[in-house]
């Protein structure tokens, strides 16, 4: 019984002593946003959640850190409340999911970092649901295969990225109908039509 009361007061000792190295702090930044969150006494930097918001009142940013930068989950929101953007961090840099959505709440991007690079492939999506556009990324950059999409679900576009936006190789475009209308041969985004329709820029 003794020992349950000293293992007791030691650990009510030890939890007094970290909250009282940690304090509250709420300040208004230089773009007239005011921030809420916890930080360390001794060092300033800050733990844990991070709120801020406009002048007006409105949350449009939640942020976790650790050690004064972010790591964790990260969340802006739209002027109205509903979500705009979910990211995160691991020790300041991205890593893991991303998703950018439209003020009236439909998902707009989908994508995924590595080691702070946006990497494998990200959607793009119209209001109704519909898949826009699906790129490959390496390094920052498109880089291999892309299709995009009218907003009817037919086949607009396919072919493949080299070092950025180059179209390289084949590439097939079509009508809103899903009929394919010309097929290109192209050079790191030089195209030229091989069969079909010659577009006015050759």
């Amino acid at each position: 019984m003794f020992r349950n009361i000293l293992f007791a007061l030691c650990t009510l000792a030890v939890m007094t002593s970290c909250k009282s190295k940690m304090e509250q702090v709420e300040h208004v930044d230089s773009y007239g946003y005011t921030e809420r969150f916890t930080r360390d006494r001794e060092t300033l930097a800050r733990e844990g959640l991070l709120q801020k918001y406009d002048e007006e009142g409105r949350l449009v940013e939640e942020a976790q850190y650790a050690n004064d930068t972010l790591d964790g989950t990260r969340v802006l929101y739209h002027e109205k409340g509903d979500t705009q953007v979910v990211e995160t961090y691991v020790e300041g840099r991205f890593e893991g999911p991303f998703r950018a959505f439209y003020e009236t709440g439909e998902l707009e991007i989908a994508g995924q970092y590595a080691d702070n690079k946006m990497t494998g492939f990200w959607k793009r999506y119209y209001k109704n649901g519909q898949l826009m556009e699906k790129v490959s990324f390496r390094d920052n950059i498109e880089n291999g295969p892309f299709v995009e999409y009218y907003e009817n679900g037919n086949l607009k576009a396919e072919g493949t990225y080299l070092d950025g936006d180059n179209e390289h190789g084949i590439l097939k475009l079509y009508d809103e109908a899903g009929a394919l209308m010309r097929t290109m041969e192209c050079q790191r985004g030089v195209c030229r039509t091989i069969s079909g329709t010659p577009t006015t820029e050759e």
